[in-house]
């Protein structure tokens, strides 16, 4: 094992955890703009969020996937 290997390995599963919890929060998010906005912002706000939400869930499904191949291989 080289120390680039292990800082990779590091780097990665850093990055891993951090775009896991961000998806978890942006899942769970409260719904801050439904308040003060109008009918069609909301509308807006919300299909921005779910593109959002979904594309960091990608982010992390993809990272984990490669935080499996490293442990594995």
């Amino acid at each position: 094992m080289t120390s680039a290997w292990l800082l990779g390995t590091a780097s990665l599963m850093a990055t891993t955890v951090a775009a896991l919890l961000l998806f978890l929060y942006l899942w769970r998010a409260p719904r801050l703009a439904d308040a003060w906005q109008s009918p069609e912002g909301r509308l807006a706000y919300a299909r921005h969020q779910r593109r959002l939400t979904v594309s960091v869930g990608l982010l992390a499904a993809w990272l984990v996937v490669q935080g499996v191949a490293v442990i594995v291989l």
